[in-house]
Protein backbone atom coordinates (compact mmCIF):
# COMPACT_ATOMS: atom_id res chain seq x y z
CA UNK A 1 0.00 0.00 0.00
CA UNK A 2 3.09 2.24 0.35
CA UNK A 3 4.51 2.06 3.92
CA UNK A 4 6.68 5.06 3.58
CA UNK A 5 8.06 7.29 0.38
CA UNK A 6 11.03 9.05 -0.22
CA UNK A 7 11.48 12.50 -1.82
CA UNK A 8 15.06 14.47 -1.64
CA UNK A 9 16.09 12.10 0.62
CA UNK A 10 12.88 13.00 2.83
CA UNK A 11 11.16 10.47 4.43
CA UNK A 12 7.08 10.57 4.37
CA UNK A 13 4.61 8.46 6.31
CA UNK A 14 1.18 8.18 7.15
CA UNK A 15 -0.32 10.58 9.71
CA UNK A 16 2.72 13.69 8.61
CA UNK A 17 2.51 16.26 6.34
CA UNK A 18 2.95 15.37 2.46
CA UNK A 19 3.44 17.59 -0.49
CA UNK A 20 1.28 17.43 -3.55
CA UNK A 21 0.90 18.98 -7.04
CA UNK A 22 -3.20 19.75 -7.59
CA UNK A 23 -4.32 21.58 -10.45
CA UNK A 24 -4.42 24.51 -8.38
CA UNK A 25 -0.59 24.15 -7.52
CA UNK A 26 0.67 22.96 -4.52
CA UNK A 27 -0.82 21.09 -1.47
CA UNK A 28 -0.09 20.26 2.14
CA UNK A 29 -1.94 18.13 3.87
CA UNK A 30 -1.89 14.98 6.16
CA UNK A 31 -1.45 11.53 4.69
CA UNK A 32 -4.47 10.08 6.61
CA UNK A 33 -4.74 6.52 4.25
CA UNK A 34 -5.65 5.06 0.90
CA UNK A 35 -7.98 5.26 -1.63
CA UNK A 36 -8.53 2.18 -3.85
CA UNK A 37 -7.80 2.93 -7.77
CA UNK A 38 -10.42 0.45 -8.27
CA UNK A 39 -13.15 2.57 -7.08
CA UNK A 40 -11.52 6.03 -7.94
CA UNK A 41 -14.80 7.49 -10.12
CA UNK A 42 -16.57 7.25 -6.63
CA UNK A 43 -13.75 9.19 -4.66
CA UNK A 44 -13.45 12.26 -7.25
CA UNK A 45 -17.87 11.56 -7.31
CA UNK A 46 -17.49 12.74 -3.28
CA UNK A 47 -15.03 15.54 -4.32
CA UNK A 48 -11.69 13.49 -4.19
CA UNK A 49 -8.64 15.42 -6.72
CA UNK A 50 -6.43 13.54 -8.13
CA UNK A 51 -3.26 14.31 -7.25
CA UNK A 52 1.02 14.16 -8.78
CA UNK A 53 2.88 13.26 -5.40
CA UNK A 54 6.93 13.16 -6.19
CA UNK A 55 9.25 10.39 -4.68
CA UNK A 56 11.85 8.97 -5.63
CA UNK A 57 11.30 5.47 -3.82
CA UNK A 58 8.90 3.82 -1.84
CA UNK A 59 8.04 1.13 0.53
CA UNK A 60 6.41 -1.66 1.15
CA UNK A 61 5.80 -3.68 4.74
CA UNK A 62 6.39 -7.68 3.77
CA UNK A 63 2.90 -9.38 5.53
CA UNK A 64 5.28 -12.00 6.02
CA UNK A 65 8.25 -10.50 7.77
CA UNK A 66 6.97 -7.15 8.75
CA UNK A 67 10.20 -5.43 6.83
CA UNK A 68 10.28 -2.95 4.84
CA UNK A 69 11.10 -3.20 1.34
CA UNK A 70 12.14 -0.83 -0.80
CA UNK A 71 11.95 -0.05 -4.74
CA UNK A 72 12.32 3.03 -7.07
CA UNK A 73 9.75 5.25 -8.71
CA UNK A 74 10.61 5.10 -12.29
CA UNK A 75 11.94 8.08 -13.58
CA UNK A 76 9.03 10.68 -15.26
CA UNK A 77 6.30 8.75 -13.15
CA UNK A 78 4.37 10.05 -9.51
CA UNK A 79 2.83 8.02 -6.66
CA UNK A 80 -1.07 8.67 -7.45
CA UNK A 81 -2.74 10.81 -4.72
CA UNK A 82 -6.20 11.98 -4.02
CA UNK A 83 -7.30 15.08 -2.04
CA UNK A 84 -9.94 13.77 0.12
CA UNK A 85 -12.61 16.89 1.29
CA UNK A 86 -15.47 14.73 2.93
CA UNK A 87 -14.50 15.10 6.60
CA UNK A 88 -14.04 18.62 7.04
CA UNK A 89 -10.12 19.02 7.02
CA UNK A 90 -8.25 17.81 3.83
CA UNK A 91 -6.63 15.06 3.89
CA UNK A 92 -4.45 13.53 1.08
CA UNK A 93 -5.02 9.62 0.68
CA UNK A 94 -2.03 7.50 -1.58
CA UNK A 95 -4.05 5.76 -4.58
CA UNK A 96 -3.29 1.95 -4.37
CA UNK A 97 -3.87 -0.91 -6.94
CA UNK A 98 -4.27 -4.64 -6.53
CA UNK A 99 0.02 -6.15 -6.90
CA UNK A 100 0.69 -7.91 -9.87
CA UNK A 101 1.90 -12.05 -9.02
CA UNK A 102 5.36 -10.36 -9.41
CA UNK A 103 4.81 -7.77 -6.85
CA UNK A 104 3.29 -10.41 -4.30
CA UNK A 105 6.48 -11.91 -4.46
CA UNK A 106 8.74 -9.08 -4.03
CA UNK A 107 6.66 -7.17 -1.65
CA UNK A 108 4.78 -9.65 -0.06
CA UNK A 109 2.05 -7.17 -0.29
CA UNK A 110 -1.15 -7.42 -1.87
CA UNK A 111 -1.61 -3.80 -2.36
CA UNK A 112 0.57 -1.48 -4.56
CA UNK A 113 0.77 2.74 -4.74
CA UNK A 114 -0.80 3.70 -7.96
CA UNK A 115 2.97 5.33 -10.11
CA UNK A 116 1.71 7.51 -12.97
CA UNK A 117 2.34 10.00 -15.47
CA UNK A 118 1.87 13.49 -13.45
CA UNK A 119 -1.35 14.93 -14.33
CA UNK A 120 -0.15 18.44 -14.09
CA UNK A 121 2.92 20.57 -15.23
CA UNK A 122 5.85 19.86 -12.98
CA UNK A 123 6.35 21.95 -10.15
CA UNK A 124 9.34 22.67 -7.58
CA UNK A 125 8.75 21.36 -4.47
CA UNK A 126 9.77 23.25 -1.79
CA UNK A 127 12.60 21.21 0.73
CA UNK A 128 9.73 20.70 3.50
CA UNK A 129 6.57 19.85 3.33
CA UNK A 130 6.17 22.49 6.48
CA UNK A 131 7.01 25.47 4.17
CA UNK A 132 4.66 28.29 5.10
CA UNK A 133 4.26 29.96 1.42
CA UNK A 134 1.91 26.73 0.76
CA UNK A 135 -2.22 27.15 0.70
Amino acid sequence: MCATFQFKKQVFKPGKNVLAVAKSGIVRHIWAGFARAEISDWWQRKGGILLDIYADRFTERSDKTGKLIWDEVPSGLVIRGLLDRQSGEPLIKIVTRASTPDEIQKFQHPRMPVLEVPLYPHMEMPDTPDATELF
